[in-house]
Parts: C-alpha cells; structure tokens; sequence
C-alpha cells in the first residue's frame, strides 16, 4: 500500500482515539476513511478493506500497525 495513503488512514483513526475529540473532528475522521472505501474496489490489502468497510475502527489500526485482529461476529472466514 502507498506509504502516504497508509498515514492518512492511520492518522484518521488515531484522531478517533484522541481524548476529548469533539463532534466535528470525529466526524471529519470517519468521513475521510469513508473515502478510503468509497469505490467497489479500494486498492487496500483486503483485510483493512474489511475493517474499514464495517467500521471496525480499532481492528484497523491494529493491522496497520502490524497486529493480529481479534475475532469478529460478522462471519467472515468461518
């Protein structure tokens, strides 16, 4: 993935996380990563795809930052 797109998206759900981000920011946030997945096919790994789709936030930046997800309730891959 582009070293730049992978910021953007790390920095929009790191802006999630902030203590006492107000309303505007958040939404700001999940509009930008709205984007990211705007189009059928992203370009993203699928998995971020995945998360970023079903707004599993917190899954996200773990893979990002090179973790293992826990298991969801969606279904997938069972």
């Amino acid at each position: 993935m582009d070293p730049e797109r992978r910021q953007r998206i790390r920095e929009a759900l790191l802006a999630l996380t902030r203590p006492g981000v107000g309303k505007e920011a958040v939404l700001e946030s999940i509009r930008a990563l709205d984007a990211e997945v705007a189009q059928p096919t992203s370009g993203l790994p699928g998995d971020l795809d995945h998360y970023l789709r079903r707004r599993s936030y917190e899954k996200a930046l773990v893979f990002l930052e090179g973790g293992t997800p826990g298991a969801g309730t969606c279904g997938r891959g069972a």
